[in-house]
């Protein structure tokens, strides 16, 4: 997936984190879309560990689950397939950053 970050591509991915940061107010639900969007950008796909991310950022495994279940609830990520050993396979839903911005410049 790693394609050249043009002024577009930057703009696309900066407004999708943005629109993450503004609508997730979890704890740390404004993280999943950057984790999701940092993997899928270099490899095509995210898969998110529950127990190291809850261990990264001092919360408890269900805690992480729930986060990332209300990151997909929310429209921001959402599950494309499954690994061999199971784990569920994510991709940023990107069009959310897009709709961040339409609605900020309407009321700009």
């Amino acid at each position: 997936m790693t394609e050249e970050m043009t002024e577009q591509t930057y703009r696309l991915y900066s407004d999708y984190i943005a629109a993450g940061t503004h609508q997730l107010r979890t704890r740390h639900g404004f993280r999943i879309p950057a984790i999701v969007l940092d993997q899928w950008h270099q490899q095509g796909f995210a898969v998110l560990r529950t127990n190291t991310l809850a261990r990264h950022y001092g919360v408890q495994r269900k805690t992480m689950w729930n986060t990332i279940r209300s990151t997909v609830e929310a429209g921001f990520i959402k599950e494309v397939g499954r690994t061999d050993d199971g784990k569920a396979i994510y991709v940023p839903c990107l069009e959310r950053g897009t709709e961040w911005r339409a609605r900020r410049e309407v009321q700009a």
